[in-house]
């Protein structure tokens, strides 16, 4: 049974600025679409009936709960982002934030108007990125303008800065430019770089970050995640993301897709796991059992090993995804064609 979710990303859109090496949604400059205002209002509706008169509960992570607005970069589209604010306030959904990487954050008085235009038309807090991968294309000073602005116009209880604590390791080494990824390693060296990078950012594994960032960090047998399902991630987290294309992508599981949505209560009440064969080995199995179903087809496990499960599924996928390029359940097509 799949639980209706209880917190929710719309992805308007994978097209960003940056194609950062650790991003689970293999977004970059490559992509080109926006989600239409019109599938926009469809998805917003479907919600509204699903959650009804939803309060999230005082204990629930600030991160998941309610309704936010994801990328890519949603700011690259402007008029849509605040059209999506002030639709979602309309019917009355509990807004959690917006995301955003800061990139576009280079004249103050137009970050402070951006950010009071949402600010007027519902939006309460602001999500903004801070680690050595936005770095990497984003220069420090951007991010520090566009949270600096945040706490005027939103204040200081909402303002989400993810991770803060690289602020002051990324202002060590450059503010006015941005620092590849190099730099940090040649500065800690591999091992420490490594430990900054996936503990330091607590990286999910999923993505790019395994094939980009893996040789940083600790990997093990594929054979090590042989018990490890993904039930919970895919049937019962009750978070998800919700896509331009429709795609209902479970937890943060990019590139993976429970099946298009066009009427959100319809999507749950005729929702059939059988109908999902990929999707049923991980999870019943996990990576580990759908790595042994494509085997049969000549998949080759990395000798090299995973750094975790997520990795091992995404490495997976991608062979599948070549043998059989029409499946439904490995979508958008172009998380696979970007992603490394």
């Amino acid at each position: 049974m799949l639980l209706p979710i209880d917190s929710l990303g719309i992805i308007l859109t994978y097209k960003c600025s940056s194609r950062c090496r650790h991003c689970l949604y293999a977004s970059g400059p490559e992509w080109t679409d926006f989600i239409s205002r019109e599938y926009l209002d469809s998805l917003l509706n479907g919600t509204k009936k699903i959650w009804k008169d939803y309060t999230p509960p005082p204990d629930k992570n600030i991160l998941f709960h309610g309704i936010h607005f994801a990328g890519g970069e949603p700011f690259l589209n402007f008029p849509l982002l605040l059209y999506a604010v002030k639709k979602a306030k309309e019917l009355g959904l509990y807004i959690g934030y917006v995301e955003t990487n800061a990139s576009w954050c280079i004249n103050k008085e137009d970050v402070y108007e951006k950010f009071s235009l949402l600010k007027s038309s519902g939006l309460p807090k602001i999500f903004i990125s801070c680690s050595p991968f936005h770095a990497e294309k984003i220069p420090l000073k951007r991010t520090l303008l566009a949270i600096e602005t945040a706490l005027e116009v939103f204040g200081p209880k909402n303002v989400i800065v993810y991770m803060e604590h690289f602020l002051g390791e990324i202002a060590k080494i450059d503010i006015e430019n941005s620092i590849p990824l190099e730099k940090w390693i040649e500065i800690y060296g591999e091992k420490m770089a490594g430990y900054i990078f996936w503990e330091g950012y607590a990286l999910i594994p999923g993505g790019r970050s395994g094939f980009y960032l893996g040789h940083l960090f600790k990997k093990y047998s594929a054979e090590v995640f042989r018990e490890e399902n993904c039930r919970f991630e895919i049937l019962e987290s009750q978070h998800a993301h919700f896509d331009l294309y429709g795609n209902y992508i479970p937890y943060f599981c990019g590139g993976l897709s429970l099946g298009k949505i066009e009427d959100l209560e319809e999507f749950y009440e005729n929702f059939d796991l059988e109908k999902l064969p990929f999707v049923k080995i991980l999870v019943e199995e996990g990576p580990y059992g759908l790595m042994k179903y494509a085997e049969k087809f000549g998949f080759k496990k990395s000798q090299e090993g995973y750094v975790g499960k997520c990795h091992l599924c995404v490495d997976v996928r991608r062979y599948i995804n070549e043998i059989f390029p029409f499946s439904q359940e490995l979508n958008p097509k172009n998380f696979y064609k970007y992603l490394i």
